[in-house]
């Protein structure tokens, strides 16, 4: 720092506007910084928030297609009980139609 002033005091009001160019762009410079650091964190923030919403509508999606599969699977359960009880009427009917009583 004291060979700022040194060339301040050499130089005189050249060196002073120098100076206070060189500092006011430092600030800038660091005003600019700043910015993008608080924009890349409100980005990433903002990421993590649809990342995390986007994982529970899929965890959603997902429980619903698992209640649609496990009430397929429970309607195709009681379709093949009634086929069951259809198949076993018919084989009696051919039982009494053609005079094979078993019973």
């Amino acid at each position: 720092m004291e060979t700022v002033w040194s060339e301040i005091a050499k130089n005189g009001i050249f060196a002073l506007a120098a100076a206070v160019i060189g500092y006011a762009l430092w600030k800038q410079m660091q005003r600019i910084s700043d910015e993008a650091k608080a924009r890349e964190e409100r980005i990433t923030a903002e990421s993590k928030t649809e990342r995390e919403r986007m994982h529970s509508e899929a965890i959603a999606r997902e429980d619903r297609l698992m209640k649609l599969a496990e009430g397929l699977t429970d309607r195709f359960e009681a379709l093949a009980g009634q086929y069951e009880n259809l198949a076993l009427d018919v084989r009696d009917i051919k039982t009494i139609v053609h005079g094979k009583d078993v019973a």
